[in-house]
């Protein structure tokens, strides 16, 4: 929630850096950056977790020691985030 959320506040940058994939060659990569944009632009701060967007969004997170976590995207994006 935390990586989603924090996309959700900056979602200026993370739309703006999906647009440049949508005229990338590769077509997965323009499909998920158009599906990012839409979902990012329309979406609200989290309060609970949605499992159906973490499948639609996420592909791995790795949690380190001391409550830092990142977050890999499918489509390359990385967001780190703190664990509380």
């Amino acid at each position: 929630m935390r990586a989603f959320n924090a996309m959700v506040e900056n979602k200026d940058y993370f739309i703006e850096k999906w647009q440049k994939r949508v005229v990338d060659d590769n077509l997965l990569k323009k499909y998920k950056a158009r599906q990012f944009i839409e979902m990012i632009s329309e979406a609200e701060v989290m309060t609970e977790f949605d499992v159906g967007l973490y499948f639609a969004l996420v592909e791995k997170m790795v949690v380190f020691d001391g409550g830092r976590m990142i977050v890999s995207l499918l489509d390359g994006t990385a967001v780190e985030c703190t664990i509380e």
